[in-house]
């Protein structure tokens, strides 16, 4: 049987956002893509870094999990304030190399920014971070409160 998901009327509006933020972003990328094609014919992105994410849930924990590729661990800030998760980081461009000519760049570098809100049934003094494989894992353990349990029906 298949489990339902609760509305979270602020994740949709969040989510509508994001989708808002994202088609004003290549819409902008698409109207100077021909002003910017170079002699190889490839675009350069005026986009900035915004690392992939990945949210999940298990009945135990909220699981966060971003994308950063090429980051050092010590680049990496996680905060929790709040109710709201803002990761930070940079990530920095490859030692200058000699004798060589760069024809194109597809990779983003920088820093970058994400933030979003957490639920409230969140233990903030048990959230654990960690970084392997280019992956940043953000585990955000419920509290007991919030975990669904079997109320017993007694016969009156």
């Amino acid at each position: 049987m298949a489990k339902l998901a609760r509305w979270q009327p602020i994740t949709e509006v969040e989510r509508w956002f994001d989708r808002f933020d994202r088609l004003f972003d290549r819409t902008i990328s698409r109207f100077f893509r021909d002003l910017e094609r170079d002699f190889w014919g490839l675009d350069w992105r005026w986009e900035r870094w915004v690392p992939a994410m990945e949210v999940s849930e298990t009945p135990d924990a909220y699981i966060v999990r971003v994308e950063l590729p090429g980051v050092k661990t010590e680049d990496i800030e996680v905060t929790l304030q709040d109710d709201i998760l803002t990761i930070k980081g940079k990530r920095e461009r490859s030692e200058e190399r000699k004798d060589e000519t760069v024809h194109f760049v597809e990779r983003a570098y920088g820093e970058f920014v994400r933030s979003l809100r957490i639920p409230t049934d969140v233990k903030v003094d048990a959230v654990e971070a960690s970084y392997k494989d280019g992956v940043l894992e953000i585990r955000l353990p419920k509290s007991k409160e919030s975990k669904p349990r079997r109320i017993e029906v007694k016969a009156a």
